[in-house]
């Protein structure tokens, strides 16, 4: 496939970026873009865009900033997870309460 190509087929405020990481992609070979989607599709995304960075020559501090953005992303599902997890537990406390005392006002 040929940018162009690529970028007819693109809504307009996304060429930008086929434009800029395009060209990384369309180098690809069949067997790799093949591997680069099932990095995507695997959640290995940080990997992903280090494929396309390695082949567009980027430095290391691109990778390294890329690298430590995904790493505060991470920590802050980790940490998002947890909060759920304490609100779904101090639901659960509440209701076995109101349940239990529902059980003892029916007498069982």
């Amino acid at each position: 496939m040929k940018l162009e190509n690529l970028l007819s087929k693109v809504p307009e405020r996304w060429r930008p970026v086929v434009a800029k990481y395009g060209p990384a992609i369309v180098e690809m070979t069949a067997d790799e873009f093949l591997k680069w989607v099932e990095m995507l599709v695997c959640g290995q995304t940080q990997e992903a865009w280090a494929v396309v960075m390695a082949r567009m020559g980027s430095n290391a501090d691109l990778l390294a900033a890329g690298a430590s953005l995904t790493d505060r992303w991470h920590e802050a599902n980790r940490e998002n997870a947890a909060r759920l997890k304490l609100q779904r537990d101090a639901c659960m406390a509440v209701l076995k309460v109101l349940l239990a005392a529902a059980l003892a006002g029916v007498g069982l």
